[in-house]
């Protein structure tokens, strides 16, 4: 029976990269709410709403052209590598490669077309086309940055995959607009710039990561699907996930003031830290998912997922009892005003309650080659978030919108654990 310090050191080295994982996901937080703050600080209320457009948009330009290529790559990667097959691997990494370049290229070209249309028809303001013009440029490397994560991801390398696409490129902006760059144009330009250097980083890192130790091993499962039929179900997950996160807070933009509006944004964005640890904790787990399937290693699997689920709530639940506890006193060290979205944040905290003690369950269908049922159930969600959304926010306003958000979170966490639970009872 092994000592009790050599137990010790394996548990150690288990929980390493999850722990890795959340400094990654920290330093991204600290980066993003600098950018954030000297943005607004900078630019003064009308540009920095102009800042934050594009941001959004490029955020969900560079989603829709990765096209569900980069989560399906790590499914691909991780269980080819893990029966030795490096160059199967390898083709599964040039082919998503190739796709995300063209849907980024598409992408691109369709904002330069619509810079101006949307600029004057759909945000009601011209000034917008020009800075539209230049975010333009940051699509096709934000696609990249965060394609070569998910590849670094798939190859077993989950704390420098979060750091590419999570953590450099927020740091980079904010040291660039730190270094000079204080105009809006000069910041979107930094953007760009930003999410380049950390698409060569990440290049970098592939390049010297290593293939494969692993001797050539019978898969139990068989070949693999086609990569485009792995992608094409998780891409329209993300860019559901994309919408459920801004239905609520655009529906309370037209019933509610802005300063509610802004209220429940920052009680939103606290609660969504939850997120943060959940995706940290997911995507170092996610390669070990399809590895473990793909040798048909269930008690493996289901002890990845139970490890994965204790590291989760035993994160998350300290900062969920925090929210639910002390709300104002919470949102009223975030700026004077904010006190009145503590009802919001209580609410929305209970459905991250949920989310953080049933968690990843998503990430295990999608690595399990059941991205078709995980794009229903969030079909599911989008459904019940625009029917649930029509009354709620109308009749309830901010707390309202609060429901929709805590309801949306509460099914898809449920809704997968179902999944899985009866799908693949062994891995539960």
């Amino acid at each position: 029976m092994p000592s009790l310090p050599s137990r010790l050191s394996r548990l150690a080295l288990a929980y390493a990269p999850y722990a890795g994982a959340l400094a990654v996901r920290g330093l991204e937080v600290v980066g993003k709410l600098g950018l954030f703050m000297l943005a607004a600080r900078l630019l003064g209320t009308h540009e920095a709403g102009l800042y934050f457009i594009c941001l959004t948009w490029v955020g969900l330009a560079a989603t829709i052209a990765r096209a569900g290529f980069e989560k399906a790559v790590v499914r691909h990667m991780a269980a080819e590598i893990a029966i030795g097959d490096g160059a199967a691997a390898q083709r599964a990494m040039l082919t998503g490669l190739g796709w995300t370049l063209l849907g980024s290229v598409i992408a691109t070209l369709a904002t330069l077309a619509a810079a101006a249309p949307a600029a004057s028809y759909l945000f009601h303001d011209p000034d917008l086309a020009a800075p539209l013009r230049i975010a333009a440029l940051a699509i096709l490397p934000q696609a990249l940055c965060f394609y070569a994560g998910h590849v670094l991801l798939g190859l077993g390398r989950g704390v420098a995959g979060q750091f590419v696409q999570n953590a450099s490129w927020p740091v980079f902006t904010l040291l660039a607009m730190l270094a000079g760059a204080q105009s809006l144009s000069a910041m979107l330009y930094a953007l760009a710039l930003a999410n380049l250097a950390a698409t060569a980083i990440g290049a970098g890192l592939i390049l010297r990561a290593e293939r494969d130790g692993a001797a050539p091993v019978e898969a139990p499962a068989g070949a693999l699907p086609a990569l485009w039929r792995t992608a094409v179900p998780l891409g329209l997950v993300e860019v559901v996930q994309v919408s459920l996160n801004s239905i609520p807070m655009l529906l309370l933009a037209v019933y509610a003031s802005p300063a509610e509006v802004g209220a429940f944004s920052i009680a939103n964005r606290l609660s969504i830290l939850i997120w943060v640890v959940i995706i940290a904790i997911g995507s170092i787990a996610a390669p070990r998912f399809s590895a473990l399937h793909r040798l048909g290693d269930w008690a493996g699997l289901r002890a990845q997922n139970r490890r994965a689920r204790r590291l989760v709530a035993l994160c998350s639940v300290p900062p969920v009892a925090l929210m639910m506890l002390v709300p104002g006193p919470l949102l009223a060290l975030i700026g004077p005003g904010f006190e009145i979205a503590a009802t919001a944040l209580v609410i929305m905290a209970a459905g991250q309650l949920v989310n953080g003690l049933l968690s990843c369950q998503d990430i295990v269908l999608a690595m399990t080659g059941h991205g078709g049922l995980l794009r229903w159930l969030n079909v599911a969600q989008f459904l019940v978030c625009c029917a649930a959304g029509a009354v709620l926010v109308p009749l309830y306003g901010m707390n309202g919108a609060a429901i929709l958000t805590a309801l949306v979170i509460v099914q898809g966490a449920l809704g997968t654990a179902i999944a899985v639970r009866r799908l693949m009872p062994q891995a539960f």
